[in-house]
């Protein structure tokens, strides 16, 4: 099944959907470096395919690449800082859906 087609019309494969948000604070990322910031959510698996989306706009610079679970109960979020200098992000909310 296509994401788009699970984001529409959920899982058909009968599987978990897990949905909600998460508040994010990354810590300074150096120039040019990626940086994996973990939150706790109840439920979610390395079996889980995830989309995350932040609700607000990222600091210039700042991109998410990568949205997975690498253990029981933790999302992980892959944020890359494309630009010449560090950058602190500010914490913002992310909302999330995992299916299995």
């Amino acid at each position: 099944m296509s994401w788009k087609k699970m984001l529409l019309d959920g899982d058909a494969g009968g599987g978990a959907v897990l949905e909600g948000t998460v508040d994010v604070n990354p810590p300074s990322i150096a120039k040019a470096s990626t940086l994996n910031i973990d939150v706790a959510v109840a439920g979610i698996t390395p079996g889980h395919t995830v989309f995350a989306q932040c609700q607000s706009d990222l600091e210039t610079g700042l991109s998410c690449i990568a949205v997975y679970s690498p253990a029981n109960d933790v999302l992980r979020i892959r944020i890359s800082n494309w630009s010449s200098s560090a950058i602190d992000g500010a914490q913002r909310t992310w909302a999330y859906q995992a299916y299995s």
